[in-house]
């Protein structure tokens, strides 16, 4: 199935190039909004998909930033982001990227709709979907309804608030497995790069990010704690993700332009090793997983992380950190993660309380590292929902994820982690809250993003997002 999904990705977005170019930001779409070129629906689908698991599952962005956040990865070389210090152009490139996915998926969606092909528009809808989740989850509030909704060529959007874009987000993943259960035979065509045209499986990813977001605001809306309980009873109507044959994983070629992105990092560069926080927690559990995520120590072999955003005066020699492992940076042929069955079963574990359920979550984990499920049973069987184990262990799962790990470290506070030791705003007694707005907003969207970065104090602190329920944390 791998090969499948990587012989489409390589056809379809050679046709792609061929066939449509897609924006670079709203200012060079160069058409009338209302009335852009037609593009196949399908092969809008597959840009995006691409697009951003490569601009935000890379270097720039997963690894240097919120892999960092989360304490999974910390950088050994050119230390700058690990300590804030963030380059105004990436963060640029980041809000820009974002809303290049999301308003090619807004084209998608009216093509799909023009074609007739209800379940291409529900799998654009998915994914854009998924794709602003992690943009809410990353900046809080940002310009949504304007912005995305109409393609009205408004060019200085109002900002809406995390609160009203979640629950517009978990609307739309509901029309989505609506309109994936009429039941229709359109086809999704070579441009399902993630599920190779395999409609049930977009289904549940749908209502697994459905569910993910109504688990992560539960704490604070009633109505996400409904659609939580909702998902969680009634398989029929929401299925949800029910095996690792589920993950929504991006398999890359392997040959250039198309290589998984950490793997053509390491190409060239050797400028992390994994975190401090993650590799003395898997040392403390005994826990095999440790050996797919970081290699031994070139100086002495042994596993040892590196604390994110660590002073110069305590980096000492390089060779003494564990790199990352080959499972997930060796290999240009590897994946970039979305989402995992293991999340689905984690929130299922937290939502009932449920010991079966989060044995299972971790048991998922270790066949998805490709150990022994009876191992993983072994392992589990040592944790109890009923204590912060569960939120430790889904951390640990989330390898990869960078935005979904430091948002769960954010609405938990497992594991607690401190500012970095080299930290540029070194008054502050956790990881960042947020990601900074973009100068382009300062300068172009000042009047509509005031009220929004008035809370924000040194770029990353400020107000929490609105799940973020912690106290005593700055």
């Amino acid at each position: 199935m791998k090969k499948i999904f990587q012989n489409i990705l390589s056809i379809t977005i050679v046709g792609l190039l061929l066939t449509s170019a897609c924006t670079d930001d709203w200012e060079e779409l160069n058409t009338d909004p209302n009335n852009p070129t037609v593009v196949p629906a399908t092969n809008l689908l597959a840009q995006s998909i691409r697009y951003f698991g490569d601009t935000y599952y890379d270097a720039w962005f997963n690894m240097n930033n919120t892999s960092t956040y989360a304490g999974h990865l910390g950088k050994i070389q050119y230390i700058d982001e690990s300590r804030y210090y963030e380059r105004e152009s990436v963060i640029d490139d980041n809000w820009r990227d974002l809303y290049r996915v999301a308003i090619d998926l807004e084209m998608a969606k009216k093509f799909a709709r023009s074609e007739g092909n209800t379940n291409l528009e529900a799998a654009a809808l998915t994914f854009q979907s998924f794709v602003l989740q992690i943009g809410t989850d990353s900046w809080g509030g940002m310009p949504f309804t304007q912005a995305i909704s109409g393609l009205t060529g408004i060019t200085s959007p109002a900002y809406d608030n995390q609160e009203t874009i979640y629950l517009a987000l978990m609307d739309s993943l509901n029309k989505a497995n609506t309109l994936f259960a009429l039941g229709e035979l359109s086809v999704l065509g070579d441009g399902d790069i993630l599920y190779g045209g395999d409609v049930a499986k977009w289904q549940k990813f749908a209502n697994s990010v459905r569910l993910r977001m109504a688990n992560r605001a539960a704490g604070v809306s009633t109505a996400a704690a409904t659609v939580r309980t909702e998902i969680l009873a009634d398989a029929n109507t929401y299925p949800i993700m029910a095996s690792n044959d589920d993950n929504a994983f991006l398999y890359w070629p392997g040959a250039a332009p198309y290589k998984e992105p950490w793997a053509e990092d390491a190409e060239t560069r050797d400028d992390h090793a994994v975190g401090s926080y993650l590799i003395d927690y898997m040392l403390s559990t005994a826990d095999p997983r440790i050996a797919v995520y970081a290699e031994p120590a070139a100086s002495d072999g042994a596993y040892r992380g590196v604390v994110p955003g660590i002073d110069d005066e305590s980096l000492g020699s390089i060779a003494q950190y564990s790199r990352i492992g080959s499972f997930y940076r060796g290999n240009a042929e590897g994946h970039t993660p979305f989402m995992r069955y293991a999340e689905v079963k984690f929130i299922e574990a937290e939502a009932n309380s449920d010991q079966v359920a989060f044995e299972a979550a971790i048991v998922a984990s270790f066949e998805e590292n490709e150990l022994d499920a009876g191992d993983g049973a072994a392992f589990a069987a040592g944790f109890s929902v009923n204590s912060d184990d569960l939120y430790y262990q889904k951390w640990v799962a989330l390898f990869k994820q960078g935005h979904e790990a430091w948002a769960e470290c954010r609405r938990t506070d497992v594991p607690v982690m401190g500012v970095a030791p080299g930290a540029r705003f070194p008054e502050h007694n956790r990881p960042p809250f947020r990601f900074p707005y973009p100068t382009g907003e300062t300068q172009l969207n000042s009047n509509n993003l005031a009220p929004f970065s008035s809370v924000v104090v040194d770029k990353f602190w400020g107000e929490q997002m609105w799940w973020d329920t912690r106290t005593g944390v700055n």
